[in-house]
């Protein structure tokens, strides 16, 4: 059985990792086809798919520092 303190450890990394996968995704697309950011992020025409991509990228660099910050957090008071 999986402890809560390392449940919160992979959460954290996990959130981090995604979050800059998509925050990368959406600078490339910005670099590559700056016309393309005002888009939707998603066909699907109801909240949260309806986000433009600029949206997207913002809310996924927060998540990424919100789990960097968890992970690292408990990364430390494991070791102590």
């Amino acid at each position: 059985m999986i402890h809560s303190r390392d449940l919160l450890c992979v959460v954290g990394l996990t959130a981090f990792l995604f979050g800059l996968l998509i925050w990368g995704y959406v600078i490339i697309i910005q670099v590559t086809h700056p016309e393309w950011i005002y888009l939707p992020f998603s066909h699907v025409n109801y909240f949260p798919f309806n986000w433009r991509l600029d949206d997207v990228g913002m809310a996924a660099f927060g998540v990424s520092a919100v789990g960097f910050l968890v992970w690292q957090i408990e990364l430390h008071t494991k070791a102590k």
